[in-house]
């Protein structure tokens, strides 16, 4: 049913939660923000009432309406319409109408295989998306975080493209240092008790080291060779949760691998259907109301398929961090 109205939310032209409550007044509705939010996500079922205002709102020819509140009727099952399961908290929901920008890094032009991504956007072939350094995790997480918050404006772009009005948004950072300038400064920015190494030919060593004050430790991807290939058995994965140093209205959050396959894991491990649940539960146990919170963890590779970590197991978890913020 959420999936249906938010159908029809786009075929009205896709308002803003403000307009909807005020096409709601309009007509003689009340619709509150917060209320249609939840409803449109998915998290709380409407009431009849609200339901037949949204049909409303949204431009619903009056002769649909009987198949709604049919397929209403299905739903609530013989409940009273005020009974509503308490909303889980979900790290990937923020709050209304605050804007939500996703950021990558740019592959290098002189890294770029110009045949499938030609640089140049004059040409016919150009795909800009093909140039984006982790496409497979932003993809994913775009699709992931607008689906959850329909009435918040979230966008993605390379850190090449942001503006500076960009940096108010509540910023989702994907990748590590090595293409990710906004990771590596971030990085400082936030002191956090992690490193990322950068991947090039000159670097000995690949992985994320943590600083604490029992001396640093390192946890390193996992390589093997199939008739002269590079494989990838296991990646280490980091994510972070915390406060946006450019507004601290906002949050900033990292999701990093060693390699573009990890990077992807680091994306999935909350919101993955199988494992993401488990995930956030163990987290919220672990981080209760702080802010500023992260793990490193390994993910590994099954039959060359990334799989997303299991923070319930121990023996997938590197290291977490809780700090009060």
């Amino acid at each position: 049913m959420a999936e249906l109205l938010r159908q029809c939310r786009v075929r009205a032209g896709n308002p803003s939660l403000r307009e909807i409550e005020r096409l709601g007044e309009k007509r003689g509705h009340v619709l509150p923000r917060s209320t249609v939010n939840g409803v449109l996500a998915g998290r709380r079922g409407p009431r009849r009432d609200l339901l037949l205002a949204l049909l409303d709102a949204f431009g619903v020819p009056g002769e649909d309406r009987a198949a709604w509140t049919n397929a209403w009727e299905r739903a609530v099952g013989g409940q009273p319409p005020e009974v509503v399961d308490e909303e889980t908290p979900d790290i990937w929901r923020f709050p209304p109408d605050e804007p939500v920008m996703i950021t990558c890094g740019r592959i290098p032009e002189s890294e770029v295989v110009s045949k499938f991504a030609p640089s140049d956007p004059r040409d016919p072939d150009h795909v800009d998306l093909l140039t984006y350094a982790d496409p497979d995790a932003l993809i994913h997480l775009f699709g992931h975080i607008r689906a959850l918050n329909p009435g918040n404006d979230v966008r993605f772009a390379t850190t090449n493209e942001l503006q500076e009005a960009d940096y108010a948004s509540h910023l989702v950072v994907i990748g590590g240092s090595d293409f990710n300038v906004l990771t590596r400064d971030m990085f400082a920015a936030l002191h956090l008790p992690v490193k990322l190494s950068f991947r090039s030919q000159e670097t000995d060593w690949l992985g994320v080291e943590v600083v604490n004050g029992d001396g640093p430790q390192r946890f390193s991807p996992v390589l093997g060779d199939e008739y002269g290939t590079r494989v990838l058995h296991e990646d280490v994965i980091l994510f972070f949760r915390g406060v946006n140093p450019l507004d601290r209205r906002r949050t900033i959050t990292i999701c990093a691998g060693g390699y573009a396959r990890g990077t992807l894991a680091a994306a999935r491990c909350l919101t993955d259907p199988v494992r993401g649940p488990a995930n956030q539960a163990y987290l919220r146990s672990r981080v209760g109301a702080n802010q500023h919170f992260g793990f490193v963890a390994r993910a590994l590779v099954i039959d060359r398929v990334m799989a997303a970590p299991d923070l319930t197991n121990p023996d997938h978890r590197l290291y977490e961090w809780v700090r009060p913020e």
